[in-house]
């Protein structure tokens, strides 16, 4: 295992905290029009979310064409200027995504501590039932083949008795961690692309079930419990030598 630490340069391409919620009955999406000048000054582009729901029905010798039913705004989009932190309150739930270039956890945890508080001020919901923390992560090595197993840990293996030029894969495993009940999957993709380097997509998961209520102050103490998690997942699966790129 590679010692946990600070890089400098961080391959984080997107940071994402997820609070799924049991909505209160009789809710109205509209409500959120509310918060929207509060938002303005720091999220000065608002878009809809608008949902839909596709059902096919199957009888024999009939072909099945899809029904497509429109459900309305499902919630908004509060976005920056630069579009690269977004927040998105939602009937089911609240999202924030904070795209590259990334600082600290210290500074993304206070900002959607905040905006989560803003959410359930209007949104109300009855409780907090599922929590994630989505760390993606593009590994750029500056080689055009590489050996994967120098740079990753648990990259897909190939039988010896075949050719060993890898041009792509799709990896994913979920892991479960028993001492906090937390689960975590963690996804690799390659492609190769006529490029001069190769890059790897780490896609690292967790998730937690809950059941708490919206405004109990150890919410954000289970988000610690997944950081830590995705910190142990990040540096087991690279090797010493992946990390040094970042350093």
């Amino acid at each position: 295992m590679s010692e946990i630490r600070h890089l400098r340069a961080a391959p984080i391409t997107e940071a994402i905290i997820d609070i799924r919620v049991k909505a209160r009955s009789g809710f109205n999406i509209e409500n959120f029009n509310d918060i929207i000048p509060a938002m303005k000054e720091n999220f000065p582009i608002i878009e809809q979310i608008n949902g839909s729901q596709v059902s096919f029905q199957v009888k024999s010798n009939e072909t099945s064409f899809p029904n497509i039913k429109d459900l309305g705004i499902q919630g908004y989009f509060f976005k920056t200027q630069d579009k690269k932190t977004i927040a998105q309150f939602r009937v089911d739930g609240f999202t924030f995504n904070k795209l590259k270039p990334y600082t600290s956890w210290e500074e993304l945890q206070p900002l959607a501590i905040d905006l989560w508080e803003k959410y359930q001020s209007v949104a109300q919901p009855l409780a907090a039932i599922r929590i994630a923390l989505r760390y993606i992560n593009h590994i750029s090595i500056n080689a055009e083949t590489v050996d994967f197993d120098e740079y990753f840990r648990a990259a897909p293996q190939v039988p010896p008795e075949l050719p060993q030029s890898i041009t792509r894969f799709l990896y994913r495993t979920t892991i479960f961690e028993p001492e906090n009940q937390n689960f975590v999957h963690v996804t690799q993709v390659f492609e190769q692309q006529p490029l001069s380097s190769t890059i790897v997509i780490l896609d690292i998961d967790t998730y937690k079930d809950i059941a708490i209520q919206p405004n109990d102050p150890s919410l954000f103490n289970y988000f610690s419990q997944l950081r830590e998690l995705k910190n142990k997942v990040f540096f087991n699966y690279l090797t010493e030598k992946t990390i040094g790129l970042f350093e």
